[in-house]
């Protein structure tokens, strides 16, 4: 989530910056919302706002794959040091930060088959159901030595068949993970690829550009009106084969919002985001967003949440904000300070070595 948006030949694009913003607002938003149900009642139909602001998390996916796509040179070893580490120690360090509040203040009967399942990265427990994030951003980043190989050999074909080549491997990878890596989302891998086949596309020509956008715009438009049809005033049984597919469908119509929403939000704010001020802002929101994410749950939508304790929502919810904040920044310079000390470890080592 704090990717770097710069390489060594690129001045900062604060767009980039801006819909990550977006993005984190959207999710901090959703959980807010999920917390109670904030709905609209429209003709019988109850919407609950926040499993369309979680969109937020489609636009972090596409992002992440347009940044990493965008990186001049990328080598997979110094990657997968460099982006592992940076995931995981954060990581690591929360959950053995809150774990004791929940453990020792809340009801929960945390075993160490669930404490386990956290440090594998293959459960969660309640309160911290938004860290399945983690491992599908660390899957991401483990296939994008490859997938960069990939998109850049398809890129420098002619026009057409760069199109069908990149169909063509998101149509492979949907099979594949749906298939071996059932445990992932096949439409959220794709979320990702499709960020890497952008910063593609982009290099090209305003034509193509605007040819990606109209697709999903216009997926949007298909897609979304028929699930609003499907889920807020059904009127008949499925087609079995639509049925069972239903959830795919779905999975890309909610990728095709999100990518539509970076996208034009992009190229609303280009313009907008060159005050110093507003790029300070998101020089903030860069450095801090991916802790931000990973603790603004627990006071958000936990048991340890402040509307737990305070009733009044106008008092509980900034409350909630303030304290994000201030445990997401000590969480940020206690892992920096984790990296550091790893980091002089291991120079020691392979000083002694050479």
């Amino acid at each position: 989530m704090n990717d770097s948006i710069t390489n060594t030949k690129q001045i900062k694009d604060y767009s980039i910056s801006f819909v990550r913003l977006l993005a984190m607002l959207f999710i901090v938003s959703c959980h807010i919302m999920q917390r109670d149900d904030f709905a609209t009642d429209i003709y019988g139909a109850h919407i609950s706002w926040a499993w369309w602001f979680n969109v937020g998390i489609q636009m972090f996916l596409f992002i992440s794959g347009y940044l990493y796509g965008n990186k001049e040179k990328l080598e997979a070893v110094p990657f997968y040091k460099k982006c592992f580490p940076k995931v995981l120690i954060d990581y690591y360090v929360f959950i053995a930060i809150v774990l004791i509040p929940i453990i020792c203040f809340t009801s929960q009967n945390v075993d160490w088959d669930k404490i386990s399942d956290l440090l594998t990265l293959s459960g969660f427990i309640h309160g911290l159901e938004h860290l399945w994030f983690i491992p599908m951003i660390l899957f991401c980043y483990l296939l994008t030595p490859i997938l960069r190989q990939v998109i850049y050999a398809i890129d420098k074909e002619n026009r057409i068949k760069s199109w069908i080549g990149f169909i063509l491997l998101l149509i492979v990878v949907h099979v594949v993970v749906q298939n071996l890596f059932s445990n992932f989302s096949a439409a959220w891998i794709n979320n990702y690829i499709l960020g890497l086949i952008y910063s593609r596309i982009e290099k090209r020509n305003k034509v193509e550009k605007r040819i990606f956008l109209g697709v999903f715009i216009a997926l949007c438009l298909l897609i979304i009106p028929i699930q609003f049809r499907i889920e807020y005033w059904p009127h008949s049984d499925l087609p079995y084969a639509f049925e069972v597919n239903y959830g795919n469908f779905k999975e890309y119509g909610h990728l095709s919002l999100g990518i539509t929403i970076c996208l034009l939000v992009r190229g609303l704010v280009k313009n907008l985001v060159c005050k110093a001020g507003v790029r300070k802002l998101l020089d903030w929101s860069d450095k801090y967003s991916y802790d931000i994410y990973l603790v603004h749950h627990v006071f958000v939508q936990s048991d340890l949440g402040c509307v737990e304790y305070i009733p009044n929502r106008l008092i509980a919810i900034p409350l909630a904000l303030v304290l994000t904040v201030i445990s997401a920044l000590l969480l940020y310079y206690f892992s920096s300070f984790i990296r550091k000390i790893g980091s002089n470890i291991f120079a020691k080592q392979a000083n002694k070595q050479n």
